[in-house]
């Protein structure tokens, strides 16, 4: 277990605390914003600011970003035996090599950058709040906003700089493996679920909001033959509020219909909505919409994710993909963020254990894991049944197009960094890597 982390209040059950100590609990509000802890000890500094930033904010998702960060940091110096107030500016920078040029250690430019927001605007509160002198350097720079305060370690980083953040091909079984992690009495049934989110996640590239609320009825029909199958994401629970059709990764989706067929009937409880929305029956496939049983036609790309934690198949079970292991409901978008992270770990204990080395990801890394091969695809020319991979050529302009398309943005020039990323990996490997043909433990 990481002697640093990040926690989340939330909810309980009265009846179940009052079991367990004999009296009904108090009604206190839990906390809401992130805590990080030390050895078990909650770390007051980073707790407090992390709880102002959460209520600046409107509780959006600003404050786990930069408690994620905080964590990271926190661990770096914990293993140089400081903590966050004994920081020195030796440590700042021993820190700004370790993340963005350390070839075992760097990370996305952009990740650098949320890092480095998180790490100068905690100093400078810790110095407002409290008096500490800063451990880092500030120079007023000027922008068109007008001067602003900018820290000078690690500044001019570009943020498609650093490579690391992709999976190479044979780390995704890795990452796989310890996402199932199964049990003494065999299969993990939050395991298969976990591997199951991760492997859509590289499959289609989708960020967290949007796998956290797909429903049964959206996922490619297992039949459907090639290695890339044709995919839908809505638009109604995505950053840019558009649908997108893209191409998958049939391989990664394995995982998936394998967790379909075993874990998720196991999953569901009696959990149910208290105002459902119960389909009439199933969509033939390929249909993007369903009837509810009042005739009310539901457009999968405009349903909002509430009506989707509502809505409930013919045989009134949940019709969300991902459940939780506790009651059957579906899974909150905070908990499938923690998935992909707290699988990394185990790979990246497991790697250690064997003397060598994984790197840490998030669930976003899965979407640049996807642009990533999927580049790398069409530089090296794929072979299969859609006309347009038919007539691929090594053409790092349509690897851009094609990555930016799937990944749903609007300017391609975003998706430029992967590609830079895809023409590295495209020496090391080959079209079977990408399309996920190794085995496990490889």
């Amino acid at each position: 277990m990481p002697r640093v982390r990040v926690e989340y209040g939330g909810s309980w059950a009265a009846d179940v605390v009052e079991r367990g100590i004999g009296i009904p609990p108090l009604d206190i509000p839990p906390v809401l914003s992130p805590v990080l802890s030390v050895d078990g000890r909650v770390e007051p500094d980073a707790t407090a600011w992390l709880a102002e930033v959460h209520a600046r904010t409107g509780g959006t998702r600003t404050a786990a970003s930069h408690a994620e960060s905080l964590q990271r940091f926190a661990a770096f110096l914990l293993e140089r035996n400081t903590t966050l107030r004994g920081a020195l500016n030796r440590h700042i920078v021993d820190y700004v090599r370790h993340r963005t040029v350390d070839a075992a250690t760097r990370v996305a430019g952009a990740t650098w950058q949320r890092d480095r927001t998180a790490i100068k605007q905690f100093y400078e509160w810790l110095r407002d709040t409290h008096g500490i002198a800063l451990p880092i350097t500030l120079d007023t720079v000027p922008t068109f906003r007008g001067p602003v305060a900018s820290m000078r370690e690690g500044r001019g980083v570009p943020v498609d700089c650093a490579a690391g953040t992709p999976l190479e091909p044979p780390q995704i079984p890795e990452l796989l493996a310890a996402a199932r992690r199964p049990g003494p009495g065999g299969m993990n049934l939050a395991g298969a679920r976990d591997a199951a989110f991760i492997g859509l996640g590289l499959a289609c590239g989708a960020r967290a909001d949007t796998l956290a609320h797909l429903t049964i009825y959206e996922l490619p029909d297992p039949a459907l033959p090639g290695d890339l199958v044709e995919m839908y994401l809505p638009g109604a629970v995505s950053k840019s509020r558009r649908e997108v059709r893209l191409l998958a990764f049939r391989q990664h989706l394995e995982p998936v219909y394998g967790y379909l067929k075993a874990a998720r009937p196991l999953l569901l409880r009696d959990w149910r909505p208290e105002d459902p929305i119960r389909i009439a029956q199933p969509p033939v496939p390929g249909c993007r919409e369903v009837f509810d049983t009042a005739g009310n036609r539901l457009r999968f790309d405009t349903m909002t994710a509430g009506e989707r934690q509502r809505l409930l198949t013919p045989g009134g079970e949940p019709a969300m993909l991902f459940l939780s292991a506790r009651n059957g409901a579906p899974l909150s978008y905070r908990a499938a963020e923690e998935l992909t992270s707290d699988a990394s770990r185990l790979a990246e204990a497991h790697a250690r254990a064997r003397g060598a080395w994984f790197p840490h990801v998030h669930t976003h890394d899965l979407r640049h894991t996807y642009a990533t091969h999927l580049a790398a695809l069409y530089m090296l020319g794929i072979p299969g049944r859609d006309p347009a991979a038919a007539r691929c050529r090594p053409d790092a302009r349509a690897a851009v197009r094609m990555a930016a398309t799937g990944l749903g943005h609007v300017d391609a020039a975003v998706t430029a960094g992967y590609v830079r990323q895809a023409g590295r990996m495209c020496r090391h490997y080959g079209v079977e890597d990408f399309l996920g043909r190794i085995e496990e433990g490889q």
